[in-house]
Parts: C-alpha cells; structure tokens; sequence
C-alpha cells in the first residue's frame, strides 16, 4: 500500500509540476509578461523534517529576487520568485522546482531519488551572450541524502540532465542550519559547493569554434570540477500558523572553467550575488 500511496503520488506531484513550470520555463522564463527566476536549494534545506504532516499539505506564495541575469554575469536584473511546495506526510515533497520521493525517513537520517527541472540560458537575456546560442532546459533526474544531527541538515544531491539541456551531471554538497531568536524570528543560513561534469562546463562555459565565429569569444574546452562555491544568511518571521515570511542574501564564487573562461572574464564577473524576499501561506 506504502509503494501504492508513493508511486501515485510521484505521479500526481509530477504532473503539477509540469503545469506548474512549462509556462514560465520558455520564452526567456517570461509568462503573463513576468520574468520568473529559479528558486535555490537552501530554500528547502531542512524543510523535509519540520514539515512532515498526517496528510496533504500545499504552500503558496510569491517574492522577488535580484540576480545575475546569467550565472556569470556582472549586470544584475530583478524576477519575480514563485513559491509552490507540496507534501504529503513522509512519503512525498514538491518544492517549486524540485520533486522528491523518500526511501528512508527517520529522525536524523533521509534519502531517496529526485526529479530537477531547471530552467535554460537564453541568448536574448543579455547582449554578451550573442553568438554563444541557448541553452536549453533541463530535466536532472538522481538522488540525494540529508543528514540532520540536532545543530544544521547535512547533505548531498546530485541529477543526470536528460532532457538534452546541459547534457551534464551535477552534484550539490551543502549545509544548512537555523537558530531561533524567539517572538517568531529566526536567523538562518547555508553553503553549499557544486561539482558540474565537462557537459554542463562546456554548454554554459564554454566556447565552441562556431561560437567563437559568432560571438567574437576566444574557443574555449571547459573540462569538470568544482563549479561553485556559495553561501547565505537570511532571517525568517513564521509566529503565525499559516503564514511565513523570508528574506535571504547569498554569494557564490565560480570555480575552475566556471570563472576562467573567455565569456566570465571577458563580459562577467566570478562574483555572483542574490538578494530574495518571499511570503508564502501554508494550507
């Protein structure tokens, strides 16, 4: 009955989020004229045990966020944050873009396979991209694991894109902990370090000898390795039952290809930040 309740609910959570994200994940993630960007994942981390529930649970709500207009830029641009999240007991969780199906989930230890989509890089998005042509969207199907022992959530993900996007691998080593400051407040905070496979460096690094002819871009081979390095701090206002409230900063240093490489060092910048705030309600 367990794998019953699993299996149906993996196909109807996959089924909302296709619904959900298909609109805003083309044409430059622009829906009903909004420019929608992607929410990150520290914005789960912890999630997966403080809201377990006897039985459906759903979250709405909305933010805003500024960002580079593409990982590696130095010109920033403002999005509008959709915020979706849906559980069911232990079994089950959606957040935004991310799908997860637990195998194992105790107290202090929780694993199982996921589902990412993530959206793709346009070359309209900015004038530094001309000549280096889209990147499409990705669908990162794999696994992860988070350990919590009492202090922080500790944690690995990794996804294999199947949707020809990026046509890479990527794996996500992070951390995250929070601490009450009473009255409903709550100071919270990540890192996290991302391995990316020399087919993700190379769509979103690299520069072939056709895009070099189009771009004016040196040829660049970007080869795996580390990918990033990023951390965060923000401070959460949840004293009601249904409503809570975030808002976060975050910087991230690319690594290796990601921060050697004609169109970073050219036209960008290593040195990405992000500032988000958020309300969502809980039903």
């Amino acid at each position: 009955m367990t794998l019953l309740l699993r299996a149906a609910g993996a196909g109807l959570a996959g089924i909302m989020m296709i619904l959900l994200i298909t609109p805003a994940a083309h044409a430059n993630n622009r829906f009903l004229g909004l420019d929608f960007g992607q929410s990150d994942l520290l914005d789960d981390v912890g999630d997966f045990w403080a809201e377990v529930t006897e039985g459906l649970q759903i979250k709405l709500g909305v933010g805003v966020s500024v960002a580079p207009r593409y990982e590696g830029d130095n010109s920033y641009k403002a999005r509008v944050l959709p915020r979706f999240a849906l559980r069911y007991k232990d079994l089950i969780a959606l957040n935004n873009t991310r799908l997860r199906v637990f195998v194992v989930h105790n107290e202090t230890f929780v694993t199982g396979v996921q589902a990412r989509y993530v959206f793709g890089r346009y070359e309209r998005a900015s004038p530094d991209l001309a000549g280096l042509g889209n990147v499409g969207d990705s669908l990162e199907m794999g696994g992860f694991a988070e350990w919590r022992p009492g202090w922080a959530v500790v944690g690995l993900e990794f996804g294999q894109d199947v949707a020809g996007g990026h046509h890479g691998f990527v794996a996500n080593l992070y951390m995250g902990s929070e601490l009450p400051l009473g009255g409903g407040w709550a100071l919270h905070g990540g890192a996290q370090v991302t391995w990316a496979s020399d087919h993700y460096m190379q769509r979103n690094f690299g520069v072939t000898p056709a895009q070099s002819a189009a771009s004016g871009l040196p040829v660049f081979d970007a080869e795996s390795g580390l990918e990033q390095a990023a951390v965060r701090v923000g401070v959460r206002f949840a004293k009601w039952r249904h409503w809570r409230f975030d808002t976060y900063v975050a910087y991230a240093r690319l690594l290796a290809d990601a921060a050697h490489n004609p169109l970073v060092e050219t036209r960008g910048s290593p040195n990405q930040f992000t500032w988000a705030i958020s309300g969502e309600y809980r039903f």
